[in-house]
């Protein structure tokens, strides 16, 4: 192998990585758009707090059709006065700490979730952003931080999920279950 091949090797697994890391770090600020807009009134840096929960889910909504899922890389923690979140590393990139006040949070019920019943958790100072909860995960919030959360027993008063994500579930079943006859069909004539 000369040198002008090993250069151009170089170069070439050079580029490979620029776009390749130039790619993740573009996917990385998108999908922290939402978190980005919650740290512009709640970031705080990570507290040890009472009670803490690992690999934990949410789902942050706000204006237009996209949503970000937080499913499993969650880290919530309960003090005295707030609730802290956190996303676990690697996936923590442009996701700086939030401590939220108690004050600040209003709890409605969702129906966000297909096999569970959930909450949505409206935030004072930043109204523009929504996050989505399970249920057995506001209550354990609530008897954590006994009762200081505001959590409504009735439905939100807000859209419930944007009517696009409806068309997205009917075509996504309707690909598998075609999916599923033509597999099942096909093996049957072959």
């Amino acid at each position: 192998m000369t040198i002008a091949e090993m250069v151009e090797k170089a170069w070439l697994m050079l580029i490979g990585l620029s776009v390749f890391g130039g790619s993740l770090y573009v996917v990385y600020f998108r999908d922290s758009h939402y978190w980005r807009y919650l740290c512009e009134f709640y970031e705080a840096p990570w507290q040890r707090p009472i009670e803490t929960r690992y690999f934990q889910h949410a789902v942050a909504y706000g204006e237009g059709i996209a949503s970000k899922s937080y499913n499993g890389i969650l880290t919530i923690g309960v003090h005295e006065l707030g609730l802290a979140l956190s996303i676990l590393p690697p996936f923590s990139f442009f996701h700086k700490p939030l401590f939220i006040p108690y004050a600040e949070i209003k709890g409605w019920k969702q129906y966000w979730y297909l096999n569970s019943k959930s909450y949505e958790l409206e935030f004072q100072s930043a109204p523009d952003v929504k996050l989505v909860m399970p249920a057995s995960q506001i209550k354990w919030l609530q008897e954590t931080s006994r009762g200081q959360m505001e959590i409504v027993g009735e439905h939100s008063p807000h859209k419930q999920r944007p009517n696009i994500w409806y068309a997205i579930l009917i075509v996504q079943g309707v690909m598998a279950l075609g999916l599923l006859l033509y597999f099942v069909l096909g093996e049957a004539t072959l």
